[in-house]
């Protein structure tokens, strides 16, 4: 995975991303030009999974962003580097932060993600089509009619 790859914003290039090995760590240091309108995440695809590296956000003259990732999380591959905003995220299940309760999820944490909704704070999981309630409740099932 170690060089220097385009960055694409929908079928636009518009920036680099320069990878380095560092030990059992790559470093990503990407730089490219956006208009700030929106609020962007900068995504690595390879060997068919794709992974959240982070937002990127102001750095001198545009936006940027500069990470290091465990080896380990990417598969091998040919990488592709692309920027999607940030509204675009997979949904997945709200789970509300309630202080002084026990909290059901905490080895989901690093693939999920803090968010605001229904005007409470909580942690929105990803890649999870279903999860069962950690008390052991059984619930309705939602339908649609």
């Amino acid at each position: 995975m170690v060089g220097d790859y385009e960055v694409f914003f929908g079928n636009q290039q518009v920036g680099k991303v320069q990878v380095r090995r560092q030990g059992l760590y790559y470093r990503f240091f990407c730089r490219c030009r956006l208009t700030g309108e929106v609020v962007c995440r900068l995504y690595v695809s390879c060997g068919g999974q794709q992974e959240n590296l982070g937002v990127v956000v102001p750095v001198e003259d545009g936006f940027g962003l500069d990470t290091r990732q465990p080896v380990k999380r990417f598969r091998e591959g040919e990488p592709s580097f692309s920027l999607i905003p940030k509204h675009e995220v997979p949904s997945g299940q709200f789970v509300p932060i309630v202080p002084e309760e026990p909290f059901a999820y905490l080895e989901r944490l690093k693939t999920s993600f803090l968010v605001k909704k229904y005007g409470q704070i909580g942690i929105l999981l990803e890649n999870q089509s279903e999860i069962s309630s950690p008390t052991g409740q059984w619930s309705e099932p939602v339908t649609s009619e």
